[in-house]
């Protein structure tokens, strides 16, 4: 076997046997074939050059229409470039022999070239020697073709595991590109789904996936109602929360699944007797979902919880021995509990801070209380239930906590407050409100960001 044979066999990725000689018919083209097809039937692009930086731009064509595909981008190891600076290009018709008197064209920064791929069958079709920091683009010329982005020589040094020189050196790098006349297949007809969330709420998303890969995703709309268009043929997982159903997509048909989310509505609520500046906690199980310091009349508020067994639990801040317990409390998702909890009089520590109205369910971490009086500063949020204001309210909830500065819905509780600051914009809190708050001598300022700014900024 040649030298050039075995520099062939190496550029198109055929094994080397010594005992196997170059059959006369068998072109460069034929060897270079791609051996995957992708799910259109089309040759799959088999590829080792991306960690070298290349990248691959598809064509864009119309259904039905023949285009040059990129079948292969090879980095040659040491031993098949053996010190060379070239990029290699073959080009194949669709019956794999070689495209003869095809022009591929190759452009850097600052210059192009156009080489016409007419070399024997025993070599690639047409080589091009690129020189120091060079970055090379290559394409078809002819019709739509596809194309290799940021060819280069200049890679560093990849030495022999012995830690000798390899022919892999820096500007001493070579690869090999092959393209192959393909058309392009008709478009696939596509389904549908308009599927339905039971027990919805505001929020919610439905995630469209297929062999563990999230294709696509989708609002739920205020009836419960979700949709994806355009979907290809096939099965289908449909994930929302915790909740997952099969759905089965075919050509030109609508599939309706139906999603059920388990109810979230049940609410807790009831005062801590002598609670005032202590940590409530809410426990699932043995699990922490909720946890904040009470105002000065203990009163509290839970909602938004799922079914579970809860108990309640009252302590000091920054330990975790509890001062009080609740019982069991059992919940479906839509009921709701009423407790009343007296924490004993040695044990208490009341602190004069407002009443905080509701603690809503995002875990809430426990830190060090910060100094200052609760009372210096009140954080004010709109009364109003809606996507944005919960967004606030729980983007904001742990630094409060953190801080300890007390927070909560009412004005009127605000106006203790030395300084209040009001969540959201010009028209979050009614103007009479902040009337009777200038009236008591508060000083009030804004927060008027994004959830998470208006967290940075506390």
């Amino acid at each position: 076997m040649s030298s050039m044979d075995r520099f062939v066999r190496w550029l198109t990725g055929e094994q080397e046997d010594d005992n196997t000689a170059l059959g006369e018919n068998l072109s460069i083209g034929e060897r270079s074939l791609s051996r995957k097809v992708d799910s259109a039937g089309l040759p799959a692009l088999e590829s080792n050059a991306e960690p070298y930086g290349v990248t691959v731009e598809m064509a864009t064509v119309t259904p039905g229409s023949a285009y040059w595909r990129l079948t292969r981008v090879h980095h040659l190891s040491a031993d098949e470039n053996r010190g060379r600076h070239h990029l290699y290009i073959d080009a194949l018709k669709a019956d794999g022999s070689r495209a003869f008197n095809t022009q591929a064209h190759i452009t850097w920064d600052g210059g192009e070239h156009t080489t016409t791929l007419d070399k024997p069958l025993n070599e690639p079709a047409a080589n091009f020697p690129m020189f120091k920091w060079q970055k090379c683009t290559v394409e078809m010329r002819g019709m739509p073709s596809d194309k290799a982005h940021g060819i280069s020589s200049s890679h560093p040094d990849e030495p022999n595991p012995d830690n000798s020189q390899s022919g892999n050196t820096l500007f001493h790098h070579s690869f090999l590109v092959v393209f192959q006349e393909v058309v392009a297949p008709q478009a696939l007809a596509t389904g549908e789904i308009q599927g339905r969330v039971e027990q919805s709420r505001d929020g919610l998303s439905v995630e469209l996936r297929q062999a563990g890969v999230v294709k696509a995703t989708a609002p739920v709309a205020g009836d419960g109602t979700f949709r994806f268009e355009k979907v290809a043929p096939g099965d289908y997982i449909l994930g929302l929360a915790d909740q997952s159903i099969p759905v089965q997509v075919q050509a030109g048909k609508t599939a309706e699944p139906v999603l059920v989310l388990a109810a979230s509505e049940s609410i807790i609520d009831g005062t801590v007797q002598g609670g005032g500046g202590l940590i409530l906690r809410l426990l699932l199980g043995s699990e922490v979902i909720a946890e904040g310091p009470l105002g000065q009349s203990g009163a509290f508020r839970l909602r938004n919880l799922g079914a579970g067994l809860y108990h309640l639990q009252v302590l000091r801040t920054g330990e975790n021995e509890a001062l009080v317990k609740s019982g069991a409390l059992a919940m479906d998702g839509r009921n709701k509990r009423t407790v009343d909890l007296t924490v004993p009089a040695a044990v208490s520590e009341p602190i004069a801070v407002p009443p905080t109205p509701e603690l809503p369910a995002p875990v809430i971490p426990t830190a060090p209380v910060s100094s200052g009086s609760p009372l210096d500063q009140y954080v004010l949020f709109p009364d109003s239930d809606t996507p944005e204001n919960r967004a606030q309210l729980t983007a904001l909830l742990p630094p409060l906590a953190q801080k300890n500065l007390a927070f909560g819905f009412d004005y009127r509780e605000a106006a203790q407050a030395k300084t209040v600051t009001v969540v959201g914009d010009d028209d979050s809190i009614p103007p009479f409100q902040l009337d009777f708050l200038a009236s008591k001598g508060v000083a009030v300022k804004r927060l008027t960001g994004t959830p998470e700014q208006n967290a940075a900024q506390v």
